[in-house]
């Protein structure tokens, strides 16, 4: 496993996740009208704010998943180029105790 493509991956991740929070970001500015639909349909913008805040919920919650996705792959790139650093000192220390 290359740790450079697990953080590569990580960044993907990070991206999406700013995508998400960009999106959390512009709906605060959607906010219920009661006057936006007149008088007959006015109850639509309350059905509206609860679904509205329902997504909001939803979007938050997929930006941190994403948040936590990403460190737990940048955590496993460090461990496999640590995994690979123990090893190859390891087998280079071997290799001396042989005489190769």
């Amino acid at each position: 496993m290359d740790p450079d493509e697990l953080r590569a991956h990580a960044g993907t991740l990070e991206a999406l996740q700013d995508r998400f929070e960009a999106v959390k970001s512009a709906s605060t500015f959607i906010q219920q009208d009661d006057e936006a639909y007149g008088l007959l349909c006015g109850w639509i913008s309350g059905c509206l704010e609860d679904r509205h805040q329902r997504q909001d919920d939803l979007v938050a919650y997929v930006a941190e998943n994403l948040g936590i996705a990403a460190a737990a792959v940048r955590g496993a790139a460090d461990d496999y180029e640590s995994s690979d650093s123990d090893t190859g000192g390891a087998f280079d220390e071997l290799q001396d105790r042989l005489g190769n």
